[in-house]
């Protein structure tokens, strides 16, 4: 579901593998992608829920998706891909990162956007053997940026450890394990490991942002500290998500890394 699991790794670049860590410029090696089973009108749900707007676009030769601009980082909603035959689509889609072959360039962010990208929360059963798997993908750890703390996030229901990586959309990878039967339990059982919410930060700040979201009549959670500080949960229509998390997030720092992976 992910994208970027090991049969994946060689189709990014056949002659040189995967991103490596010694590369002097940083590349982006994945894209972020939201499947959906009507694209238009869950394009139009995220961009109101959200507060920005979705543009059409073309991706590629006869295929369209709608862009949503997280700060620079683009979100496509596409339509849904099937994996199998049993493979119907989820009431709210599924988040995938999707190889780009031979790496891309790092997007320019924009402080200033009304909201921007800092994370991603993967989902898995095994924080350790996560980090191992993903580890081609991620920034060397860095203890005085908090890479391995341990952090429990209560929205997920989830115990985390924060990584950094220019190698993908938001530049922090925060890894998750459940720990009570929430959101990421629910989320595991529908999708198996994988992306699984958006970690967001508005530019107005936290609370600016929340009330303005209640003014437009989007329900908001109460404020509670997760892995990259405060926090709240915008309920989907599902417990299973995907995920979006508002987050008070720093401008530089762990969600904002520029180290190379």
């Amino acid at each position: 579901m992910s994208g970027l699991d090991e049969a994946n790794v060689d189709a990014v670049d056949p002659g040189a593998g995967a991103p490596r860590r010694q590369d002097a410029t940083p590349s982006r090696w994945a894209r972020l992608t939201w499947q959906a089973g009507d694209p238009a009108v869950l394009a139009a749900l995220l961009a109101r829920r959200l507060g920005i707007s979705a543009a059409r676009v073309d991706v590629e030769a006869g295929a369209v998706a709608w862009r949503l601009d997280l700060g620079g980082e683009p979100l496509d909603v596409v339509p849904w891909r099937r994996e199998g035959p049993r493979d119907e689509p989820a009431p709210e889609g599924r988040l995938t990162l999707e190889p780009i072959p031979g790496g891309g360039t790092v997007p320019a962010l924009d402080p200033a956007a009304p909201l921007s990208l800092v994370g991603i929360v993967w989902s898995t059963v095994d924080l350790d053997r996560a980090a191992a798997d993903l580890d081609l993908w991620l920034a060397p750890d860095d203890p005085a940026m908090g890479d391995g703390d341990a952090h429990p996030d209560p929205h997920l229901g989830a115990r985390t450890r924060i990584r950094r990586s220019v190698a993908l959309p938001g530049g922090t990878l925060v890894l998750a394990e459940p720990n009570t039967e929430g959101r990421l339990a629910a989320s595991l059982a529908r999708d198996s490991e994988g992306p699984c919410a958006l970690l967001l930060r508005p530019s107005a700040g936290l609370a600016a942002w929340v009330a303005q979201a209640r003014g437009r009549g989007v329900p908001a959670s109460a404020p509670r500290r997760g892995p990259l500080g405060s926090a709240v949960l915008l309920p989907g229509r599902i417990v299973a998500g995907p995920h979006l998390l508002i987050v008070e997030a720093p401008k530089t720092g762990v969600g904002r890394s520029t180290i190379a992976p």
